[in-house]
């Protein structure tokens, strides 16, 4: 899971057939066939039928090949070329412990690598993104079966190294929905707990960061039960978000239009019973003893 530590492996990985799926809608919209396509683009319909199921390799010049058959617009292109390119590239989860992260959530890692905006839904936990190092490793330790402490010390820096992402040249935005009780279930103990609505506030003051608490006197809302995540990335229609449920165990991911929707639905129903950021500020500054500090 994106916030634990076992998952389930997909093949091919999501981020290839997410750069698959946009090669077919602009196919589709141009109206080319897939034996157009290939002609143009000066290799066999069986390579355009292997883009195009997400096979590997897919190369950032054959994105741009096909971009320039179909007559994509430049910002379009670039985008899904620096898809492809980032898709090849070694990231800093290479480094990783083995074990430490299981295949779904290295495929998550990367597409949140890649995304511009995530929205989050949590129950029960502060999202990976916010946590801090005691908090994780907590969390991490209280998985079972257990992990040796090797592998769990190098889960909670792989989070740790998320986190970059908030802050980093081009900064994901984040909008960050939790219910209350993620504030007062003492993960680590009361002063981790402490630290950690800290280390919230903090968060809250970036200006691509919203944070929302639905009160516990919200009653009833949407999606209860059920956490989860939706990864944007140009914001373009051919440029799809990606869905995120966690289960025990293992991830689910979303990727056709719609099953994202009533995810984006729900996520707009939280907003609505949630507090403002200002107010979600008020009511976790007025917690006892938060402190702010990893």
């Amino acid at each position: 899971m994106a916030d634990g530590q076992a998952a389930e492996p997909t093949s091919p990985s999501v981020r290839l057939r997410r750069i698959a799926r946009v090669l077919r809608e602009w196919r589709s919209r141009t109206e080319f066939t897939q034996d157009g396509a290939a002609s143009l683009a000066g290799w066999s319909r069986a390579k355009q039928s292997r883009l195009e199921a997400a096979t590997p390799p897919i190369r950032p010049a054959d994105v741009m090949t096909l971009a320039l058959v179909y007559g994509i617009p430049e910002t379009e292109r670039e985008a899904l070329f620096n898809s492809a390119q980032s898709a090849q590239a070694p990231g800093w989860w290479g480094s990783v412990e083995r074990g430490a992260l299981a295949a779904d959530v290295l495929d998550y890692v990367q597409l949140e690598a890649e995304a511009t905006g995530l929205r989050t839904f949590k129950v029960d936990i502060v999202p990976g993104l916010f946590q801090n190092r005691d908090y994780a490793a907590a969390v991490a330790r209280a998985f079972v079966p257990s992990f040796p402490e090797e592998v769990t010390r190098s889960g909670v820096e792989a989070r740790i190294q998320r986190q970059t992402r908030l802050a980093d040249q081009n900064p994901l935005r984040v909008e960050a929905i939790l219910t209350e009780a993620v504030l007062h279930l003492e993960v680590g103990g009361p002063e981790v707990m402490r630290r950690q609505r800290g280390r919230l506030l903090e968060l809250a003051e970036l200006p691509n960061v919203e944070l929302r608490v639905i009160p516990t006197g919200a009653g009833a809302y949407a999606s209860m039960g059920v956490p989860f995540n939706i990864l944007s990335f140009n914001g373009t229609p051919t440029d799809p978000d990606v869905g995120y449920v966690e289960l025990l165990g293992r991830g689910v991911y979303l990727e056709r239009s719609e099953d994202i929707e009533p995810y984006n639905l729900a996520f707009g129903g939280l907003r609505n019973v949630a507090l403002s950021t200002e107010d979600t500020s008020a009511l976790i500054s007025a917690l006892p003893h938060t402190k702010t500090g990893t």
